[in-house]
């Protein structure tokens, strides 16, 4: 499937949560610290030389050439927590981790629950540095919410947005400083 075909979908914050089944929730930071830039600034002039040597001279051994699908993977513009291959984000770091019914989960539904009247479309690519992950009693993955603070964009994967009021996403920055969260890049 080419990925002009591939259809993009949107569900507002309260249908979302309020669709969604879970007994626990772990909240991530990725994408963010020195530890991430210096990774980065290693991997991109790697990419960069194997990209070049394929446009220009397309002489790529098989080895090279899945690195560099791995490397473009690693660096592409949006990254989320969970990869299509089900792995987490190499810089992804568990912050926290809260049960339902405790009243943190409550705090998260309500501000997920806050009615979609103004939404903001900023013309950026959405850096997902934040990400909750609901569970269920088996620990089995329900859904991951990928978040971005700076553009104001939630995505549960790179085909499913999920659309918020613009005032949800400082509720967000709140409560993620609440919980000890780091939000800063």
């Amino acid at each position: 499937m080419s990925k002009d075909s591939v259809k993009s979908n949107s569900v507002n914050s309260a249908d979302y949560i309020k669709g969604l089944p879970f007994d626990y929730i772990e909240t991530y930071s990725l994408q963010r610290g020195e530890e991430y830039n210096a990774v980065i600034q290693t991997l991109e002039p790697e990419r960069n030389s194997l990209k070049v040597r394929k446009e220009k001279r397309n002489n790529l051994n098989e080895n090279e050439e899945i690195r560099l699908i791995g490397l473009n993977a690693l660096l592409g513009v949006t990254q989320y927590l969970i990869d299509d291959t089900g792995r987490f984000h190499f810089s992804s770091q568990r912050t926290n981790t809260f049960q339902y019914g405790n009243e943190t989960i409550s705090l998260l539904i309500n501000i997920l629950l806050t009615k979609t009247i103004d939404v903001n479309n900023w013309m950026c690519a959405p850096i997902y540095r934040d990400a909750i992950v609901f569970y269920n009693s088996s620990g089995e993955i329900i859904s991951v919410l990928n978040i971005c603070l700076s553009c104001e964009a939630m995505a549960i994967d790179s085909c499913n947005r999920v659309v918020a009021d613009s005032s949800t996403y400082e509720m967000l920055r709140k409560f993620f400083k609440e919980i000890g969260h780091p939000i800063d890049s």
